[in-house]
């Protein structure tokens, strides 16, 4: 993105510069203020776009060093820091995934509460993100767990898959 941002930008000051060289002649006339007015606003477009060229290189360059950073806690057996994480989801009443349907409630399985009980010394897992949809509220875990909240009650699924082998047998 930031390549293309450098050559809208780039090519809007080169038709600047051209039509700055245009209208140095005509500039007494009608056309020669038109090519003037269109000659700055060119100028202008390439500036905003050389601006969001050094801007994107910069969250580029801010999200490699948060994911390296992670990498090498990781790597030392440490937990990531969820406050550097890049959020796995966006916490928004605004956006639902087209696909997406509510919910709906299931029998949820008495047998699996004992069987995915954490080992006693194990730390609980931390939110790494909020997703809303559909009237439903969604907490993913650190551990890739994720919670459904609805009307209909909540649920908790280990894993993603699981999450969406439920919604699928939902839909039938």
């Amino acid at each position: 993105m930031k390549w293309l941002f450098l050559l809208l930008g780039l090519a809007s000051l080169g038709a600047a510069a051209a039509g700055f060289a245009a209208s140095i002649d005509l500039l007494t006339t009608e056309i020669g203020m038109l090519y003037a007015t269109c000659t700055v606003s060119a100028f202008f477009a390439g500036l905003i776009f050389l601006a969001l060229a050094g801007v994107t290189h910069r969250i580029d360059a801010l999200r490699k060093t948060i994911l390296r950073q992670n990498s090498r806690e990781l790597a030392r057996g440490a937990a990531p820091d969820p406050d550097l994480a890049p959020p796995v989801a966006v916490e928004s009443q605004w956006e639902a995934a087209p696909a997406m349907s509510p919910v709906i409630a299931a029998a949820p399985d008495e047998g699996r509460a004992e069987a995915e009980a954490p080992p006693e010394n194990a730390e609980p897992p931390t939110l790494v993100g909020r997703y809303s949809a559909a009237g439903a509220s969604y907490n993913i875990f650190s551990d890739g767990s994720i919670e459904a909240q609805t009307n209909q009650g909540d649920f908790r699924f280990a894993s993603m898959g699981e999450f969406k082998a439920f919604l699928a047998a939902q839909r039938g």
